[in-house]
Formats: structure tokens, sequence, C-alpha cells
């Protein structure tokens, strides 16, 4: 226990919380010249979360550091702007320094940004040239999203809330900046994505480069009629309320509209204009916007339900053409692959219509021309494409433990539809419990392979065209100062894939408490074969618990119906599941009391460990419960509508079942003991939350603690409240669980 190890567990704690889980000095952000001859990638240090730009030359094997905060700004400090704090936060990106970068397309440099102000470095090295910043009189606040043009001699960014343009060329000041648009303001944005295209869709750019360099298309939001929320932090009441644009289920969205603006002046001198596109308002959310030829701007869009998804193309006057259309009874996944083939090729578009994620090649009018995937292929991701070989190169996961790299062919569009898996040829890796991502070159087979194995640390290695491995990207992580020692099992009769971590000092003549690690919620997979990811957990069970994961129905890698089990039943599948995968794991593991059963989550994990001790008191005995989510109608629409459904204006029963607060409320049912924790600071789960289910238990006469972070956000990183946080949940624990 903490009180009997203080300085171990210290030490512990702080490491794994200044290392990010011993993340921290992994390379990043991976991308290789056109030429295939450079790696540029992202690394910090293991307890200094500030990333730094490299570049790795494949003919001799070396590093490089291109650039730093320190470099470009010399001793001072980095300062963000409120939109680009936003914006971290929905790409859930927590680093300092250079956190991104663009290569240009012709391969001599990079851009990237810092403290409002865009920087070019030429990848043979030197110093780095500002070419964009705030205006004169700096009111303006910096810049926001530099986006380098095609043609490597314009940049746009936003400033003032307005999209801008200016040209340069690397060894010369950049030309002044030109307006593109005017008439922003704080509820009308140009060329910046709404909040739900970017907490929700994984969509964070509101504007597109022409091909030729020569337009933009930009997106324009009208916030004015959705939802303010005003996020206030208890801590710090003398600050003022940060208003946000929040659209709730059933609520107003913010309206969005797309145009194409182009770069040059009208030849009268008169404004540009813009010519927006034409949208069927069915559709609310555009998921994605790609520019890849100049005639061709696609688009995938969907309705608000979420049911209904298209691919339309758009021509020079604005008009779509519907290429591809899927519908769904509960949902459509939003995210696809999408990469337009050059010389007459189609382009290749992913799908789970079949019940599994397969890729299949289209002629551009949108004909399905070949299935290059079976669903027994089991395809995940697709990662490049070598023009030269006709081969196309993606992963595929046997199990959700695993993926594998596999190159297959593509072919001309004259040819028959056939499925092209069977001259699938694998690449990678040996072992089945491997898993391997990679990142390819424009157009090449040199590529980055990115490989997970069971024990050990990730590897980053560097193969030239022939398939050679030439190097190594170099990792600085620190080794967790914990082994873990994990079993991976299969149970259940669903297959649940699951875990299980026994103390150090396991005594198979004894019983242990448990403790069930969870999320259950969409997009996350919480159990994998690589054991370096489970040092806090063999942490914990060295604290005298066995520590139990396993991935539920709704959870992603298992195909359509799997994923679509968890529509309208967030309270439901998710906590049946988890008590499934506990009871078959008693079957294998006699040492696991059944009598001393808790659960523990966060966000989504932090409202199904609620939901544990409310509706299932005969299997938990208690639960620590962090930022859950309460009540549903109080989350955003792209979510919560996505899995629960667009609920009427006369109210849903669909939602009141789904949360936690009439469970909370109903006096008639026995309740375990809960902890909650909240940030107060949380501007995803909002801390009010966790107010309301405390007030419901109160009026109630339930036990609870609620433990407030002052001025913690989703996630909090400092040790020492990281210690007194786990100090009181092994303390909760061992008073309920003995």
């Amino acid at each position: 226990m903490i009180g009997t190890q203080t300085i171990t567990d210290l030490e512990f704690l702080r490491a794994i919380t200044e290392t990010r889980s011993f993340t921290n000095g992994t390379p990043q952000s991976i991308q290789l010249t056109s030429d295939g001859k450079t790696v540029l990638f992202l690394r910090g240090q293991p307890r200094k979360n500030e990333l730094r730009l490299f570049a790795f030359d494949l003919a001799t094997a070396t590093e490089r550091e291109l650039a730093s905060s320190e470099s470009v700004l010399g001793s001072s400090n980095e300062s963000l702007s409120p939109e680009e704090r936003a914006r971290r936060e929905r790409m859930r990106i927590t680093a300092r320094g250079i956190v991104g970068y663009q290569l240009s397309r012709n391969g001599q440099f990079a851009v990237f940004m810092l403290s409002g102000r865009a920087f070019a470095i030429a990848i043979s090295g030197g110093p780095a040239q500002e070419i964009a910043g705030a205006d004169e009189s700096g009111e303006s606040g910096g810049i926001f999203d530099p986006q380098l043009a095609p043609d490597s001699a314009h940049l746009a960014f936003v400033r003032g809330g307005e999209l801008w343009v200016t040209s340069f060329e690397l060894g010369k000041d950049a030309a002044s900046p030109v307006q593109l648009t005017f008439g922003a303001t704080s509820m009308l944005l140009h060329a910046r994505a709404e909040f739900v295209a970017q907490e929700e869709l994984a969509r964070f750019r509101g504007y597109w480069w022409s091909p030729d360099s020569q337009a933009i298309a930009y997106e324009e939001v009208d916030e004015s009629k959705v939802d303010r929320l005003y996020l206030q932090d208890p801590a710090n009441e003398f600050r003022e309320p940060q208003a946000q644009a929040y659209p709730r289920p059933g609520r107003t969205n913010a309206s969005c509209r797309f145009g194409v603006i182009q770069i040059a002046p009208a030849a009268d001198g008169a404004p540009r204009e813009t010519r927006w596109l034409q949208l069927d308002p069915r559709f609310e959310y555009v998921a994605r916007l790609e520019w890849p030829a100049k005639e061709t701007l696609l688009a995938i869009v969907l309705t608000r339900d979420q049911r209904e998804l298209a691919l339309l193309s758009f021509d020079a006057n604005g008009n779509a053409t519907t290429l591809i259309t899927e519908r769904d009874d509960a949902f459509l996944n939003f995210a696809r692959e999408l990469i337009w083939m050059p010389q007459g090729h189609g382009f290749l578009w992913s799908s789970d219509r079949g019940g599994q994620l397969q890729l299949f090649q289209h002629a551009t009018d949108g004909a399905l021309m070949r299935t290059l995937t079976s669903p027994e292929f089991r395809f995940t991701a697709l990662h490049g494409f070598d023009p030269q070989s006709g081969m196309i190169f993606v992963t595929r996961s046997a199990t959700p433990l695993a993926a594998a790299l596999w190159e297959l062919p593509v072919g001309d569009l004259d040819a028959p539809t056939a499925d092209a898996s069977g001259q699938a040829k694998k690449l990678a890796p040996s072992t089945e419990l491997e898993g391997v991502q990679a990142q390819f070159a424009p157009r090449s087979r040199v590529h980055v392979r990115i490989s997970a194995p069971p024990v050990g640390p990730v590897r980053f290695e560097v193969f030239d065209a022939t398939g050679t491995l030439v190097g190594t990207l170099r990792s600085l992580a620190e080794t967790p100062p914990i082994q873990p020692k994990i079993e991976l099992r299969e149970v259940g009769a669903d297959r649940f894939q699951s875990l299980l971590v026994r103390p150090s000092t396991f005594d198979a003549t004894k019983r242990y408490p448990l403790l069930l690690l969870v999320y259950g919620g969409p997009h996350v997979n919480t159990v994998r074969a690589n054991a370096n990811s489970y040092a806090t957990d063999q942490w914990i069970a060295d604290h005298g618990f066995l520590v139990l994961r396993a991935d539920n129905r709704g959870t992603p890698l298992r195909g359509r119906d799997w994923e679509r089990a968890i529509f309208g039943k967030f309270a439901d599948v998710p906590l049946d599941d988890q008590i499934a995968a506990l009871q078959a794991w008693s079957e294998f593991e006699p040492a696991i009391d059944l009598k001393r059963v808790g659960m523990m989550g966060h966000s989504f994990g932090g409202f199904l460990a609620s939901l544990a001790v409310l509706r299932r008191p005969d299997v938990f005995k208690a639960a620590v419960a962090g930022a859950p989510v309460v009540d549903w109608r109080n989350y955003d629409t792209g979510y919560t509508e996505r899995y629960l459904g667009v609920p009427p204006p006369e109210g849903n029963d669909t939602y009141s079942s789904n949360g936690l607060l009439g469970y909370a409320a109903d006096t008639k049912t026995q309740h375990r003991p809960l902890l909650i924790s909240h940030g107060t600071a949380d501007d995803n789960v909002h801390f009010s939350e966790s107010l309301l289910l405390a007030d419901a238990l109160f009026r109630a006469g339930k036990p609870f603690e609620l433990i407030p972070q002052l001025g913690q956000t989703h996630q909090f990183h400092e040790p020492a409240l990281q210690a007194r946080y786990w100090e009181r949940i092994f303390a909760f624990f061992k008073q309920h669980l003995g």
C-alpha cells in the first residue's frame, strides 16, 4: 500500500505521469519525402513532453535534429491562443513544442507552427524561416492551422477568424498576406471546423487547397442557434466563464456550408466571390473533404441520425453527383479509406456493409469494379500505394490482438470484378501476436514499419524500396520499472478478448479481490498483446489485487454486428458483457473471489463503473468512477445520437434508461459504495455531470464519495496529485473489498 511504500509508489507514479505511461521519447508523426530518401518525425525526451523535429537519412542511416522550440524561439516561452488550445484538446494533444508539421510536396522543406507563427525549415538543415504570424498591430493573436499548398509556394492560415494566404520562397521574405474571407464573428466562423466535426468526426480542418494551388475550399460555420455552454471552473471563480457552442441531443446543430474561393484577385478588381457547394440539407455532417484532382472535389457526408452516408463529387459549379450511398438501420462509421488513384485506376473505398470491413476499387463514376479484400481477410487499414508495381499495402487483423502488414494488387478498371485477397502476400510480422502498422513514402515501397511485440518496446524500422532494413528510428522511451506479466484469454460464449494480471507474489492457494478495469464504449480496445502497455495494471495488482480487462460488444475490430450491438443499449450490453467475462474467468482462475469484485473506469468507463454498483450490486461490491457521463442528454449530438438515436422533442425513454439518474434516484434498490472523481475544469465530460449524480444519490439517501480535482481537465498528470488519488482509491477498495 502507499502508506507503507510511500517512496516506491511515489517514484512509480512520478514515472508514469512524467513519461506519459512510458510513451514519451518514441518517434511520432512519421512522414517520408516523395523521393523516399528521408524520414521526418517528432520526438521528445522521456521526461519532457516537448517535441522536436528530426530527419533520418536512408543513405547514411543517421538522424539529425532539424528544429525545436529552443532553436526557433530562443528563451521565449511558447504561448498558445484559445483557439489553438481548444483544437489541441479536441485532438488529444498534451505535448508542447513542435506538435505537428507539413512536409512540402517537393520534399525540400517542412512547415510547422510555434506560438501562433508559421516557420519553414529546409530538410537539408539550416535556420528556420518565419513565413506568417500576427498582424502588425498584434491584435489578431497569431495564426491558426497553417496549411501548405501543393505547389510548395503558398501558405494559407486563419487569422482573426478569417482565411488568409501568402506566397513565399525558402530563403527569401514572404509576401504580404492577402485576406480571402470577411465578416467572421464570434458565432460565424470561417475556415475552422465546428465542435462536433473535431470532437466526434475527427475532422480538424476547416479548409482545403485545390491540387493546382489556385483555389481553396473552406467551411463557414454559423453557431448562432446552437446552445451555449459556459465553462466555469469552480476553483477559479474570478476567471471569466468561457462560452462554447455545444449542441446537445435533439437540439440545433451548427449550420455549415462549404464553398470555393480563388486566391487570385478578380480581373476587374471586384471582391473575390465564393462558389458555394450545393449540399442536400439532410446531410448535416461533413466528415471528410478531399480535393484529389482539379475537376474532382469529394466529400463524405452523413445525415443527422448517421444512418445514411454518401460520397459526393462536386463539379465546377458546385453541383453534387452521388458516387456511393450506404445505409444502416443502426449507425454508420464515418471513418473511411478514400484514395483517388492515378492513371485511371478509379478510387479505393472501405466499407463494412458486408459484415466485416472490406476494401473496394471503384471507377471514377462510383461503379464497383473490384473487391480487393474478402470478409475473411479482415482488412483493417490502408497504408500506401506503389504505382510502379501496382501494389497497395494494408494491414489485416486475424484477431483484435494483432495486425499484420500485407501487399495486394490493384488492377485496370476494365478487368472483371474479382476478389484480390488470394493474390495477397504477407510482409510482416513473423509472430501471430505482434501488431504491425506502417507509414509509406508517397507512391513508393519505402516505409517505416512500426511493430509492437508481445514482450519488449515498440520498434520503428526503416525499409528501402527493395524491402531491406536500412536502419531504426531511435526511441528514447524509458523501460517501465515494473515488468508486467499478463495472461491473454478468449472467454465466454461471445469470445471476449481479455487479460488478467496477477500480483508478482501471487499465491495460487489464496483468494484475491478483483478489480475490473473498464472503458467499454465505442472506438476503444483495452486488450492488447503488448505487455509493456500494462505497467500500471501490474502496479495495481502488486497492491494485492487481481486485475481484469475485457473488450465487450461495441468495441472495434470484430465486425459490423459486434459494433452495432451497443446501439440504444449503453446501459445493457457493456455491463452484461463485462459480467460474462468475469464469470468466465472465475472458471479458469480459482483465486478470484467473486464476493470481492470492484470496477474502475474513466469517462465512458466512469459511466460504466457507476452503472455497475447501481444496477448490479449482487456482482460489484464497490466502484471508482472518473469523470462519468451521467445524463446522455447533456453530451454532444455527434456522439450520442449516433449510438442512442435522435431524441424527439417530447423526450425519449432510451435516454432515460441509458443514463444514471433514474437508477441513482431509485430508493427501492440496493446500492454499493461509489467513489466519484472529476476535474473541475473538464471541458469534455463537464464537472456538472458528477454534481448531478451526487445530488441524485444524496436525495435518495445512498452513500457516495466525491473528490473534485480542482483546476484539472479530463486527464491530470501531477505526480503528487496522482499519489493522493491512488492512496484514496486503495483505501476505498481495501475498506469495501477487504
